[in-house]
């Protein structure tokens, strides 16, 4: 899954933000910034199950679920976009010892429901199981990573309950102070797919 769409994820308005904050922390903390880091990448496989790759670790793991009236989920995640207004979280881990002290995401899986060695779930509540996928939406992922680049994509879950990755066109952006949706390409406000099943299949990525 190492072809998720770079200008909605890697070119998006909050990336020069972030950017911004790590130079900031390697110059105020000294932290080794000057070592190559390797993107984080996904493989999707049943489960849905997320084979992770890259130099960083996980900060947090996080499914999201489309807002009420809305078929496509903003992926989303603890710190740099939060859920809050954008989607819903369905299944939210992180690490037991704090946001830094995440596992390596080189030959990580996380399979969905399952709270990895080292993790906590915080949504649903600990004692609760993460809910079954529900057919006939577009979720989203991502995986927060410190040390490297993070990834964030999109699940279609269609209505036999298979399970593929899409190429969302999902972005965005923020305005006065809220993030607001956007498509990626026009940079016109989200206008949601009238077919979700064709959307899904014309969107979809190959592994």
């Amino acid at each position: 899954m190492n072809d998720l769409p770079k200008k909605c994820w890697l070119e998006s308005p909050w990336t020069s933000a972030i950017f911004l904050t790590v130079t900031l922390a390697c110059f105020v903390f000294g932290t080794a910034c000057n070592r190559s880091e390797v993107p984080t990448s996904v493989k999707l496989s049943n489960g849905p199950a997320f084979s992770l790759s890259g130099s960083g670790r996980l900060a947090s793991f996080t499914i999201s679920a489309p807002l009420n009236g809305q078929k496509v989920a903003v992926p989303c995640n603890t710190a740099l976009l939060p859920c809050s207004g954008l989607a819903s979280i369905v299944w939210q881990v992180v690490p037991s010892r704090g946001y830094y002290k995440g596992t390596r995401v080189e030959g990580l899986q996380v399979l969905y429901g399952r709270v990895p060695g080292g993790y906590d779930q915080t949504a649903p509540a600990q004692s609760s199981p993460a809910p079954p996928l529900s057919p006939g939406a577009i979720y989203g992922f991502f995986a927060e990573t410190t040390e490297g680049p993070r990834r964030g994509g999109h699940i279609y879950v269609d209505r036999t309950g298979a399970i593929q990755a899409v190429q969302g066109d999902l972005c965005t952006t923020l305005k006065n102070g809220q993030w607001s949706r956007i498509n990626c390409k026009t940079q016109e406000p989200y206008q949601e797919p009238v077919d979700l099943e064709k959307y899904a299949r014309e969107h979809q990525i190959t592994q």
